[in-house]
């Protein structure tokens, strides 16, 4: 055989090898076009993944948020001190409680040496709740959209806070001019002021968890 022949038949070899791989991909360019496609108008991803549910929601919030502009300061200072209720609320919480299981305490065991140091405790649990409520309000804003749930809370929440600026001055008025009328009045605030606190920690948790988080 002639070897221009030879060279022609190699050279038409070669063209072939090279141009089916690009045809080839060019193909799947192509089919992979078309999938992607069908998938984008059936509102799935492409690539042959399903779409969870809520995910172009989820998307498009976070589209949102990235394109949200910048809160102006009283704005953010507002939030932010929304965000700090849930720390400042603790205080409070263990402080009332605290100060009734010494009262309980002491009155039964007849130990008044353990209601020595209630007095600073019952200050600093009056003061700390007033903060905390004032931060609540911060968190959730005015009144007028709320459910039940959290009208219950946001109100019991500021009824703490009185109850324990009442149960610090009865406790002030015992100390310091001792009388069976002054005691009873310090010991109806201070267990009403500390069942409050549980019922109110019970609706944060109906909140935050749902209403079925304490079922047994």
């Amino acid at each position: 055989m002639p070897l221009h022949r030879i060279l022609s038949g190699l050279a038409i070899a070669l063209a072939l090898s090279v141009s089916a791989p690009a045809i080839a991909h060019e193909d799947h360019d192509k089919q992979a076009a078309s999938r992607a496609q069908a998938a984008a108008s059936a509102g799935a991803p492409a690539g042959g993944m399903t779409a969870m549910p809520g995910m172009t929601a989820d998307m498009d919030h976070g589209a949102m948020m990235a394109e949200e502009a910048p809160r102006p300061m009283p704005q953010r200072l507002y939030r932010w001190l929304g965000a700090m209720h849930p720390a400042a609320v603790h205080f409070p919480i263990a402080l009332f409680l605290v100060a009734a299981l010494l009262e309980i305490a002491a009155l039964t065991l007849r130990r008044p040496v353990l209601t020595q140091g209630t007095r600073v405790i019952i200050a600093l649990a009056a003061i700390s709740s007033v903060a905390a409520v004032l931060l609540g309000w911060f968190a959730m804003g005015l009144p007028g959209k709320d459910d039940v749930t959290h009208a219950y809370h946001r109100w019991l929440g500021t009824s703490i806070a009185a109850l324990g600026m009442l149960s610090w001055w009865a406790k002030e008025h015992w100390v310091r001019r001792p009388g069976r009328g002054r005691a009873l009045i310090y010991i109806g605030f201070l267990p009403l002021t500390a069942a409050a606190v549980v019922v109110n920690g019970l609706l944060r948790g109906m909140m935050t968890r749902g209403m079925r988080h304490l079922m047994f």
